[in-house]
């Protein structure tokens, strides 16, 4: 669909989606009154429904073009941000917010217009980065004062880190002091298409044999997406303002065994893990996070999966059961492809995995390997 290119008010509300419930203001004495940029795709929906649910009064900036209809009591601004089309007329009025939450961007130019757009019209800006931003991931327990790469200016195809270190750069330099910017891991649950925990879900619900990499000892760190959109709203509340790893599923890091143990147990025991030593996987050339998603070996970057959440932690940020995040993301993908339908398959996913028939090749070849 070609992109749009005005703007225009379609709708009006102060209140909450029908159907959901007035929680209070989580302690203020009103409602908070936010700008959301975006707010329709994937972490956007999360925030917008934290916020309604909280009883804020939410505003959206989008082009209406994706989901267009998610939020039909909403406030939608439409424009563009995107730089070969831009139009930011719906914000450049003297109208003001609290808060703006920017949930998308890997383009800094982006964030810099919107932040100078807005500094004097709201007293903070809210940015989703992401743990990409660090720059050693070989040392475990990564805070937020941890080194983060050193990028100079824009390159058109730089790298997707690269443009986030930017991006945080734009927010800071404009809102030195009031700004929340957000470092997830991999965030998965409801609307998520990397297919990335997918994969594993959709492999263990199947049953059988399912091969399991590694000795089960390597950690596991991602986030559930409601978590990340709830926390935005709560720190926003509370004015706690800074950087924060907002790491999950919960505070201390999981094991690859008992990740794969807890998924088991969740759908009926139905699978049997064969694990598979990293170093017949590297001979195979079954790469870690693109073939076999999310897993990466400590002994690769120890500090990938055992990022420190404590800051966030004693901020508000909670964690959603990770059976809820497993319903959400693979009831999402059957509902996105099918049930029956290999995740491995779908070659317009860059981290998806192998296809099962791959790991049933791999896992005849393991036998043979590890009985000789």
């Amino acid at each position: 669909m070609k992109r749009r290119n005005f703007v225009k008010n379609v709708g009006y509300s102060s209140l909450l989606l029908s159907g959901l419930p007035l929680l209070g203001c989580s302690g203020n004495s009103k409602p908070l009154k936010l700008l959301v940029l975006g707010g329709t795709n994937y972490l956007g929906p999360a925030v917008v429904n934290a916020a309604l649910q909280a009883g804020h009064e939410v505003t959206l900036f989008n082009r209406g073009i994706t989901n267009p209809n998610l939020f039909p009591n909403v406030e939608q601004l439409l424009g563009d941000r995107n730089l070969d089309s831009e139009n930011l007329s719906a914000l450049e009025t003297n109208r003001t917010w609290d808060y703006a939450i920017d949930t998308w961007p890997a383009d800094p130019r982006m964030v810099e217009r919107t932040t100078k757009l807005l500094h004097d019209r709201i007293n903070a800006y809210a940015f989703t980065s992401s743990i990409a931003v660090y720059s050693d991931k070989t040392v475990p327990g990564i805070t937020e004062s941890s080194p983060i790469h050193k990028v100079e200016e824009y390159v058109p195809g730089m790298s997707y880190y690269q443009s986030k270190v930017l991006c945080e750069a734009a927010v800071t330099s404009v809102f030195p002091k009031n700004h929340l910017i957000t470092r997830p891991p991999g965030i998965h649950g409801k609307r998520d298409e990397s297919w990335t925990l997918v994969y594993w879900l959709w492999r263990i619900r199947n049953g059988g044999d399912v091969l399991a990499p590694g000795d089960g000892k390597d950690p596991l760190q991602f986030i559930d997406v409601n978590d990340v959109g709830r926390f935005t709203i709560r720190a926003l509340e509370s004015k706690a303002f800074g950087l924060y790893n907002t790491i999950g599923p919960r505070k201390e890091p999981l094991q690859w065994q008992e990740f794969l143990n807890t998924v088991n147990a969740h759908y009926g025991n139905k699978a049997n893990f064969i694990w598979v030593d990293k170093e017949f996987l590297e001979e195979k050339q079954i790469r870690p996070v693109v073939d076999l998603p999310i897993w990466e070996p400590r002994t690769r970057r120890a500090g990938r999966h055992t990022m420190n959440s404590q800051k966030a932690v004693a901020s508000g940020l909670n964690f959603t059961a990770m059976g809820e995040t497993f319903n959400n993301a693979l009831n999402w993908y059957d509902h996105f492809k099918s049930p029956t339908t290999d995740p491995g398959l779908d070659k317009d996913r860059p981290f998806n995995g192998i296809t099962r028939e791959r790991e049933l090749e791999l896992l005849k070849m393991w036998k043979q390997y590890s009985t000789t």
